[in-house]
């Protein structure tokens, strides 16, 4: 076993190395003949936004369909799970399935079913449904995000992924931060309905370039493998512990993200008293600091080492809960100030991550693209659940899973230093 490990190992830096080699000046491993290599990075950094907006953008729609359906908040939040459910289940099938039968048609899957199921949401006379159509949509997000960043690591390489992958996951942060003000206007002048068909007709808009763009998996590169060889490979890149404690760390910064995203909405309208269009300003506010994030984690990689960055962000979330629990129920502006650094660290970490996972597992992108969205996607359901177990305050329960998660990113970061895991990407 040890062995094969240590030949797998040889293997993997040796295709690293000829990856590196076949970079070239330009950094660009496979050129579009139509789009242009910067419309084509645009364009599935625009897919990704999109999909996430479409994840967020009826959150201002919450208060109004509980009375709209006649449920709880514990019931309506069921959608929201079920969309992150069927996300990670799309992120982990999805990446897998490009490896085997290339990317842009996968893609255009992933989208036609994210559009369809929008409209569907958009038709729903109840919450049963809103649920299912809800899910099919998130399982099309799934593979329409997944596809997208092997898309970008099929196309780029060197410094020119990086910063390619750096600027996809700020602008993505574009969609939590314009959805709530979005979905508030909409409401404001028409029905919560209309949201999902703005959803439908964008999704539509966004698979435009995929259709003229160039495949960026040719056949040649294919594992023409079948579904028990998949699963191998996914428990090749499982078996990886510096993977794992990596994506560990990942997934415990972004847990309190998704849990202020669940109960943002009720903080702020029911707690705060603020009306539809105040909450999707103040929204829009904190998120804006994921933006900001991956700005930078790149200025601070030219200056400091990617491990200091990783303690940066750990900090950042502690901070965050300590502010939640003393001063986040005083005001609506000082709980914003407390969301301020959850979402910088979940802003930082995020490409970090990403580079140093696809570039170890070069030569598994799809696979290993999967397996880090569909952990991610994964937690959000934790966060939501956590958020919403009965707190006394919200706010409280934001702050105490906040410290909670800092502590176990904390843990997981000290084997990695200890054991020197990911030494080289880390520069440990």
């Amino acid at each position: 076993m040890e062995m094969k490990q240590k030949e797998k190992k040889r293997r993997g830096e040796e295709e690293a190395r000829s990856r590196e080699s076949a970079c070239g000046q330009e950094e660009i491993l496979f050129r579009q003949s139509r789009l242009g290599m910067t419309f084509f990075a645009v364009s599935m950094m625009v897919i990704t936004t999109f999909q996430w907006i479409m994840l967020d953008m009826y959150l201002p729609a919450l208060p109004v369909l509980k009375s709209a359906f006649g449920v709880s908040e514990s019931v309506l939040n069921i959608s929201i799970n079920t969309g992150i459910v069927a996300t990670a289940a799309g992120t982990l099938v999805s990446g897998p399935l490009s490896d085997r039968f290339g990317r842009k048609w996968i893609m255009l899957i992933g989208l036609l079913t994210s559009g369809l199921s929008a409209l569907a949401c958009g038709l729903a006379q109840g919450i049963i449904l809103l649920c299912i159509m809800r899910g099919i949509g998130g399982l099309g997000s799934g593979f329409a995000m997944t596809v997208a960043n092997a898309m970008l690591k099929d196309s780029f390489c060197g410094r020119t992924f990086q910063r390619y992958m750096t600027a996809a996951q700020s602008v993505s942060v574009i969609g939590p931060i314009v959805a709530p003000s979005l979905g508030a206007m909409i409401i404001n002048v028409s029905s919560w309905r209309f949201i999902f068909v703005f959803l439908a007709a964008g999704t539509i808009l966004t698979s435009m370039p995929v259709f003229i763009s160039d495949e960026t998996w040719p056949k040649e590169k294919r594992t023409a493998v079948n579904f028990l060889q998949m699963k191998k490979e996914f428990l090749g890149v499982v078996r990886s512990r510096g993977f794992l404690l990596f994506l560990g760390i990942m997934a415990f910064l972004t847990i309190p993200v998704w849990a202020y995203i669940s109960v943002s909405s009720y903080i702020y309208i029911t707690d705060f008293g603020l009306s539809n269009l105040q909450y999707g300003l103040f929204y829009a506010f904190g998120s804006i600091t994921s933006f900001f994030g991956p700005i930078l984690y790149i200025q601070l990689n030219k200056l400091i080492r990617s491990a200091r960055i990783v303690t940066i962000a750990i900090v950042l979330v502690f901070t965050g809960g300590a502010e939640f629990l003393f001063t986040g129920r005083l005001s609506p502006v000082l709980f914003l100030l407390a969301v301020i650094p959850i979402m910088l660290s979940e802003g930082m970490i995020r490409p970090l991550g990403l580079v140093v996972l696809l570039e170890e597992n070069a030569a598994v992108v799809g696979t290993a693209s999967a397996l880090i969205n569909f952990v991610v996607n994964v937690v959000g359901i934790l966060g939501t659940s956590f958020a919403t177990l009965g707190w006394r305050s919200q706010i409280l329960g934001t702050g105490v899973i906040s410290l909670l998660c800092g502590t176990g990113a904390v843990i997981c970061w000290c084997v990695i230093v200890k054991k020197r895991m990911l030494k080289r990407k880390l520069s440990l």
